[in-house]
């Protein structure tokens, strides 16, 4: 009997090992959303009572990268002729692009709000999901302000939206900009000739070139520093916002807060909670351009029932 019990005592032990030794396994292969490539979706609201008009917006989530700019443009010929608000959390990313993701969004004269969008069935990051918006390939969702956050180069994104507004419960901040140098190692042949004396090259033609690794700096370039002060001017924001993202180490985020915000212009508005997509705005006497018009799921004929054999 004795031996039974430590039989299967350790028959448990294992088991249970195994489940830890599972588990960490899964954490270790998780992925962070956020350090991907920035994501972008088509959301109308899940909050029912607006019906049969009810907020929609573009979602964008995750890193800015090289890509971001071509990928927006392609949701925006999506969107078609619906004036949708930009809704965007991202840790940041390549300053280039934002940059130019902020011009589209200038000239087609988006509002942009720093919130995060929870979705009701499945995340379009994931490749098996069935969008369940009212369009193929759009989505239902809940969107909400409270722990979203914009950093680094995504304020350059915020900034150029017409209305612009980043509440009390989100994050935004910004840090120095780290410049990334891409090294190679370049071997030539060269012919020369000696005139009087003196080297003279004839032709050089590269044979192989080999990456030789990267090096970082958060020395400003002048060309940045000239291409972000153009971009402030352009899109009104004042410059002194260039001062809080040099004092701030690249392994750091300045958080700034509203009124620091509204007085650099990187805001339009104070704003306590959710705005731009939230469902009470399409009750409102101006309706905003993103509360679309949907027919209403039709009504079936529901007949109450009793028991069999005896009238209801």
């Amino acid at each position: 009997m004795a031996a039974t019990i430590v039989a299967m005592m350790l028959a448990l032990t294992l088991a249970a090992s195994a489940d830890a030794a599972s588990r960490k396994q899964a954490v270790e292969k998780a992925v962070n959303p956020l350090d991907q490539p920035m994501v972008f979706s088509i959301v109308r609201s899940a909050a029912g009572f607006c019906e049969p008009s009810c907020p929609e917006w573009i979602y964008a989530e995750g890193q800015i990268v090289g890509a971001s700019p071509a990928a927006f443009k392609k949701i925006l010929k999506k969107a078609g002729d619906r004036k949708l608000p930009l809704l965007i959390v991202s840790p940041g990313g390549n300053v280039t692009a934002a940059l130019e993701m902020g011009r589209v969004i200038r000239k087609r004269g988006m509002n942009v709000e720093v919130s995060a969008t929870r979705f009701i069935s499945c995340s379009p990051r994931d490749d098996k999901c069935t969008p369940d918006g009212p369009l193929k390939g759009e989505y239902r969702g809940m969107a909400f302000s409270a722990g979203a956050f914009c950093w680094s180069a995504c304020p350059l994104i915020l900034a150029a939206g017409e209305r612009r507004i980043s509440s009390q419960w989100s994050h935004t901040g910004v840090h120095q900009i780290t410049t990334v140098y891409a090294r190679e190692r370049v071997y030539f042949k060269e012919k020369y000739r000696v005139v009087n004396g003196k080297k003279k090259v004839i032709s050089r033609k590269v044979v192989s070139r080999k990456k030789a690794g990267t090096q970082s700096s958060t020395k400003l370039p002048k060309k940045t520093r000239k291409a972000l002060l153009a971009y402030f001017k352009e899109m009104g924001i004042e410059n002194r916002i260039l001062d809080a993202m040099l004092s701030t180490p690249p392994d750091q985020i300045r958080r700034l807060e509203p009124v620091e915000m509204l007085d650099l212009k990187l805001i339009t508005e104070m704003s306590p909670s959710d705005v731009l997509a939230n469902p009470s705005i399409c009750a409102a006497r101006a309706v905003p351009e993103n509360c679309i018009m949907r027919n209403p799921e039709p009504l079936t004929d529901i007949k109450p029932q009793g028991e069999p054999g005896k009238p209801v």
